[in-house]
């Protein structure tokens, strides 16, 4: 009884550790049957169902077959109803106290605790969203569609959103803005993402930058410029939408 690795308990999702009836009727030595009467009489002298919970299994040859599931109060218990066995009963709740103090060990202490951890799971999860979409808009970058227009606009220059908002007499936030009602980019994070459906027009160059915080964990920043295609793009969609450069302006006066 000293060897704890012959000691089958499982780990319930709902109930927690727990043992079952076969197990203990196979190392005891008992006909199942036997150890589910002895169970069952327990059951109706006292209001234990929390402690010993009908179930059912699959036997060898697909029949249902009942079964009951003990939490280690309710070992105990059904333990204390059995003479001897001693050495068995503490070989079990031995095996039970592992196995709890394992699982509370996996578990956050306190309720700030379990609500940092969700905050850090969200942050984790929107982190690693925000960096698939940059690397989808980059990668697509990469490939821009071959087109007559491309050999004609092909220019390593790039532009800011800031320098093409001069153009239009409004703030990098403004164009960003009106670019967003216009569906050609959304904000995830802080940070300005093309829709998919303009990954890969060959607009804009995008670049990532690592920040190191105070507290020592990072996060990626997408910089992004627009190309000369990409610049032009947006002159002919605001143009659509009435609105036009300060120069243009200045001529039609």
């Amino acid at each position: 009884m000293q060897d704890l690795l012959t000691i089958n308990i499982e780990n319930n999702s709902e109930l927690g550790p727990v043992v079952s009836s076969r197990t203990v009727a196979e190392e005891l030595g008992r006909r199942h049957d036997n150890v589910k009467r002895d169970l069952e009489q327990i059951l109706m002298s006292s209001n234990v169902s929390t402690l010993i919970i009908h179930s059912q299994y699959k036997d060898s040859r697909g029949r249902t077959q009942n079964e009951y599931l003990l939490t280690k109060d309710g070992f105990t218990l059904y333990m204390f109803n059995i003479q001897g066995h001693n050495d068995f009963k503490m070989a079990y709740i031995n095996k039970f106290n592992e196995m709890e103090n394992a699982l509370q060990s996996k578990l956050p202490g306190s309720y700030k605790e379990a609500v940092a951890q969700l905050l850090e799971t969200l942050e984790n999860n929107e982190q690693l969203q925000l960096e698939n979409n940059m690397n989808k808009q980059k990668i697509a970058e990469y490939e821009p569609k071959a087109s007559y227009l491309d050999s004609i606009l092909q220019n390593r220059s790039l532009v800011t959103v800031g320098q093409i908002a001069k153009d239009y007499g409004m703030s990098a936030q403004a164009l960003n803005k009106l670019l967003h009602d216009l569906k050609v980019q959304y904000k995830q994070s802080g940070q300005w993402l093309l829709y998919s459906n303009l990954h890969d027009k060959g607009y804009t160059h995008s670049s990532t930058t690592e920040i190191e915080h105070k507290d020592g964990s990072t996060s990626v920043r997408m910089n992004t410029k627009w190309t000369q295609k990409g610049r032009l793009f947006i002159y002919e969609l605001l143009k659509e939408n009435d609105v036009l450069p300060t120069i243009e302006k200045q001529i039609e006066q």
